[in-house]
């Protein structure tokens, strides 16, 4: 089996068993990142499409034309649609089912670092905008050695098996890593930098007592005990960002925090550009 029909048939069963947008969005990271994305639609108009679009609960927000595309048919079958969307299973890496220059907006949050080949991705955003069209990308920020294969986590809960020896693929990339690949397409970069800062002060001590209660596990072997303690990370962390946001704490523990624990790049087409990619 190759590997993209590998990458297919993990992401069919991801879509089928795990409730992403459960999870995700109830986590500091989650929540943050949603308010920054919902931030930029609210400014955008006319035909959006969301590239890795999941259940497509982006699109429910938006005000204009909606197509979502998704390697998961899984995930398709249950997307939101309360609002009219056109959704279409397609790989990101190849988005020729669409005629050169279809949208005004393409908004690709959190799919990039999935893909074997991402420039393939900047270069299916190029063919789809029209010229003057803007994208918005988002992926996990890192430091150090590049992340490539992940443990399944929580997925591991739901049922999911990795075909890659219980591990996924799932990297990371630095904004200059990202202006870079937008270039490459022939983007001209507006934005570039990193988000979800608020994390790195808010996660360190709840971070501190999850890691002890895992080492805790390692001898309770307790499923529940483990669950009860992911948990009580992801609720601590929102507890001291309310108490540090809600308050002057907030902007004094930013000081000390360079970058957050996301990249983003905002890039556009050349109003003189065609649209396509070949």
């Amino acid at each position: 089996m190759d590997e993209k029909r590998a990458l297919k048939k993990f992401y069919d069963q991801v879509g089928e068993l795990y409730p992403e947008e459960e999870e995700v969005y109830r986590t500091l990271r989650g929540r943050l990142r949603k308010k920054f994305v919902l931030a930029w639609l609210e400014k955008q108009s006319g035909a959006l499409l969301e590239i890795g679009t999941n259940r497509g609960m982006y699109l429910q927000h938006y005000h204009g034309p909606r197509f979502g595309v998704d390697l998961s048919l899984g995930v398709l079958r249950r997307a939101h649609r309360q609002k009219p969307v056109f959704f279409v299973v397609a790989d990101a890496e190849r988005l020729f089912c669409f005629k050169a220059g279809s949208f005004d907006r393409v908004l690709c949050s959190e799919m990039i670092e999935h893909v074997f080949h991402p420039q393939r991705v900047f270069a299916s955003m190029a063919h789809v905008l029209k010229p003057g069209g803007e994208a918005l990308l988002t992926t996990p920020n890192y430091r150090g050695e590049r992340p490539t294969w992940v443990e399944l986590g929580a997925m591991i809960g739901y049922g999911v098996k990795g075909d890659w020896r219980e591990k996924y693929f799932h990297t990371a990339y630095r904004p200059e890593e990202l202006v870079v690949l937008a270039a490459e397409a022939g983007f001209q970069v507006v934005d570039a930098g990193t988000l979800e800062k608020e994390v790195k002060y808010a996660a360190k001590i709840p971070a501190a007592l999850l890691l002890l209660g895992r080492r805790l596990n390692r001898l309770l072997k307790s499923k529940r005990f483990g669950q009860w303690n992911e948990d009580f990370f992801q609720r601590f962390s929102l507890f001291i960002y309310y108490i540090a946001h809600y308050s002057l704490l907030e902007k004094l523990l930013l000081l000390f925090v360079r970058e957050g624990v996301r990249s983003y790049i905002i890039v556009r087409t050349p109003p003189e550009a065609n649209g396509a990619s070949s």
